[in-house]
């Protein structure tokens, strides 16, 4: 095969994967945690959780998994606007996040982290 044949292969490839992507961004509760996730996390807990949770979950800026699965297992962060820890007062909220976040993932096995506003680890919890 021609280098020009195996560029034009790697370009289609290329795209057929960036298409797949896109059309599953955004469909339901996939673990690929597209554009809107945190909007559809915050959805769930205004629904089914508790008040406490609900305004916890107010704080959410964006979800999203940071790799691949590995091992069968997914990872999620939680990025919030708290302010820190004992302090700022976001360590309990956080917790109720992860506590929530594990609700709403339930039939999936993974590990979730929320984080402050400047990055800094809240709480994280198995789910």
């Amino acid at each position: 095969m021609g280098m020009k044949a195996q560029l034009a292969l790697h370009a289609a490839v290329g795209l057929l994967v960036i298409g797949v992507v896109s059309a599953n961004a955004g469909s339901g509760d996939s673990a690929s945690y597209g554009t809107g996730s945190a909007d559809r996390f915050k959805g769930f807990v205004n629904t089914h959780g508790t008040s406490a949770e609900r305004v916890a979950v107010s704080h959410v800026t964006d979800v999203h998994r940071p790799a691949p699965p590995a091992g069968g297992t997914d990872s999620a962060e939680v990025l919030t606007d708290l302010t820190g820890g004992p302090p700022g007062g976001g360590t309990r909220p956080a917790r109720l996040i992860a506590a929530a976040f594990a609700d709403w993932k339930h039939d999936e096995r993974g590990h979730v982290t929320v984080y402050d506003s400047a990055g800094e680890q809240l709480a994280n919890r198995a789910y």
